[in-house]
């Protein structure tokens, strides 16, 4: 996760490359390989004042100089970059935080950042390296106090200064949270002026206002000595936060260094836990990949307000749904040995359902949960039920009472016009309920209100599991495996050999991945085991790789087929389009490659296999996007660009999961669950 200057100097290409940190409260701080802001979410400090929610830019970046000489880069116009700082920029690395590297005549800077856990707190370190003479550093905070998805113009708030022990408090307007500027060495000079007219090329691409003013309360000098530090605290308080209050009246030299130390302890004991499931602490590119994901998925796992822990579904503007946290909590948590807080979400979860229904989405203004969704309850069934091999925990079947009015709701219907038709399948009168959820007004872009494939083979799955839980409750199961059997007999309408893949729906025959699930989960709908089932299977798989692969995901429409769209980009309108028709899903290669790895005659032919398949992803993971990250989506025409959020939960968690399970231990965890 190295950029070195030839990389770098092309200001487009570099700014490419973007860089992620989370505090564990669903605040984050984002920017670019160069410096460039391209986006209204990138920042220094994204707060989030109502964790997970309630995300509010505070400190947006820094204008920076050495000896005069400008380091920061700021675009203004398509073509106009000033000052142009980048050209300083001698190497970027993300390998425990983002570190950049310049030289500015003979002197020569490092800057890092890192954010503190459970606090809205980002620090900014900067050191002279080698140097025959002092250096004066001046660094000048921008900053914003408006909502992550809006964008501040001149003079939107007054901006009043409050000077404190270690720098400047900055109140945008009377009630506003703070703004805490400091420094544990640099002085500070107030003088109040704004910066007009940023352009992000993102947003101008997504067909969104693309201009923002930013406010400078003022600046920090320090003289710098070869070898010398200066560190910078950005935060916004929160009344738990005492480190905060601290850092307000003395923000002393070394406290910088000692919050560091306590982020790079607790990543080690992060890594301690997941070698008790997988082991990442050898040589090799599986081991450093699998350590590395591990890593990766602690940014999604955090807290709301103070209680239990909720999943954020991507960065940089998701908040915490349903079905995005119940696909990513077996990678996220448990492949991370992270049990407690899986335990904490499902329990979460299990008290929000209502109506045999989960949450669909938390909204960002704390009004109550929308429920519309048909897969979240089915997928938080195979999450308990992951929980319970892994853990092999008693206290797993206090979930057996929600699973069992999930599945009584689903048999006799709920909202939605969700439930079970006579033919024992599950249907549903609203078209956007399941994943493929995306809207153009008021019309559904990919309307699947018949039977989806998908939702089938979650809902056997969730049958058989149920039946598994009644056993160990001391119920009966056998009302449970006798539906699951009508289930599987209905469900084989579906396969069409002539055709050669399933049906995504049964009045709709296209090719779509969803099929894979019907194969993937731990109680499949056609069994790979039988001679019937693995011919269907690997026709299947071949559909897959042959028309839906394209790299690090898979399209999420044949490309042969109608409505395909095979470009991802534009006005909302265009991108939502495209969404669910065409563009390619990070989080798809877990079923796709589960499937593969079942086909395969051994363990070792499937490391091989996947192996392979991997590549490309691995490659984004480190080259493209956010480095360290796995985006949302890809276009489904090549060069199959990554798109929507840099940094998505499930992406990162299948990929982990497939990693961990396969390639990373000496046998799957699956095999070694069952001979539990």
């Amino acid at each position: 996760m190295d950029l070195s200057k030839s990389e770098l100097w092309q200001w487009q290409e570099g700014s490419r490359r973007e860089w992620l940190l989370t505090n564990g409260l669903g605040g984050y701080a984002s920017g670019t390989a160069t410096g460039i802001n391209t986006r209204r979410y990138h920042g220094l400090l994204m707060a989030a004042l109502a964790p997970p929610a309630e995300r509010t830019l505070a400190v947006a970046k820094t204008e920076d100089a050495l000896d005069g000489i400008a380091l920061s880069a700021n675009l203004y116009h398509p073509d106009v970059i000033h000052p142009d700082g980048y050209r300083h920029l001698e190497s970027f690395s993300v390998r425990k935080r983002p570190v950049f590297l310049y030289r500015a005549g003979e002197q020569w800077l490092e800057k890092s950042i890192f954010m503190v856990r459970e606090a809205n707190l980002t620090i900014v370190q900067y050191k002279l390296l080698a140097s025959g003479h002092r250096a004066r550093l001046t660094v000048r905070p921008l900053v914003a106090y408006r909502n992550f998805h809006h964008l501040l113009r001149q003079n939107d708030w007054p901006f009043a200064q409050t000077r404190l022990g270690s720098g400047v408090g900055i109140e945008a307007f009377p009630g506003a949270a703070p703004i805490y500027l400091l420094s544990d060495l640099a002085g500070y000079q107030e003088d109040g002026v704004w910066y007009k007219e940023f352009l992000y090329l993102e947003e101008r691409e997504r067909g969104l206002d693309a201009r923002e003013d930013l406010y400078s309360p003022g600046y920090f000098h320090v003289d710098l000595e070869a070898g010398q530090s200066v560190a910078f605290a950005f935060a916004v308080p929160r009344p738990q936060a005492e480190s905060i209050a601290a850092l307000k009246e003395n923000f002393s030299p070394g406290a910088a260094e000692e919050l560091w130390q306590n982020q790079l302890s607790r990543r080690e004991r992060l890594l301690e836990k997941a070698k008790t499931v997988i082991p990442c602490d050898g040589k090799g590119e599986v081991a450093t990949w699998t350590r590395d994901l591990v890593l990766a998925a602690d940014n999604f796992i955090v807290r709301r307000g103070e209680g239990q822990r909720t999943v954020i579904a991507g960065y940089p503007w998701f908040g915490d749904w349903g079905r995005d946290t119940m696909i990513a909590l077996e990678g996220l948590t448990m492949l991370t040995g992270r049990f407690d807080e899986a335990w904490e979400i499902l329990s979460a979860f299990a008290a929000y359902c209502k109506d045999g229904l989960l949450p669909n989405v938390f909204p960002d203004v704390g009004t109550e949960p929308a429920y519309n969704s048909v897969d979240a309850p089915l997928w938080f069934v195979h999450a308990a039920y992951r929980y319970w091999q892994y853990t092999l925990k008693d206290h797993a079947l206090e979930l057996y009472p929600t699973i069992r009015s999930i599945i009584e709701h689903y048999r006799q219907g709920t909202a939605f016009g969700i439930g079970m038709a006579e033919d024992y399948l599950i249907a549903m009168d609203d078209a956007q309920l399941t994943w493929m959820d995306a809207k153009v007004g008021d019309l559904a872009v990919t309307p699947r209100a018949d039977k989806p494939i998908e939702i089938q083979a979650l809902w056997y799955n969730a049958l058989c599991i149920c039946a598994q839980f009644a056993q160990l409750a001391g119920d009966q199961a056998w009302e449970y495996e006798a539906l699951a059997a009508k289930v599987r007999s209905s469900a084989g309408s579906y396969w069409s050999a002539q055709r050669g893949y399933l049906a995504d729906q049964l009045s709709e025959p296209r090719l779509r991945p969803n099929q894979l699930l019907a194969f993937s989960l731990p109680f499949p709908l056609f069994d790979p085991e039988t001679e019937t089932g693995r011919k269907i299977a690997q026709s299947v798989l071949a559909f897959a790789l042959s028309e839906l692969y394209i790299g690090p995901g898979l399209r999420t429409l044949g490309s042969g087929e109608p409505d395909y769209h095979g470009r991802y980009g534009g006005n909302q309108s265009a991108r939502d389009r495209a969404y669910h028709q065409g563009a390619a899903w990070s989080w798809l290669l877990g079923p796709c490659l589960d499937l593969a790895a079942r086909l395969a005659p051994n363990l070792g032919q499937a490391r091989r296999e996947l192996w392979l398949l991997l590549t490309p992803a691995r490659d984004h993971f480190y080259h493209q996007g956010a480095l360290g990250q796995i985006s949302e989506i890809f276009a489904g025409d090549w060069p199959h660009h990554s798109c929507g959020c840099f940094a998505q939960a499930w992406g990162v968690a299948e990929l982990l999961r497939i990693v961990g399970t396969y390639l990373a231990a000496e046998r799957s965890i699956a095999d070694a669950r069952n001979d539990a």
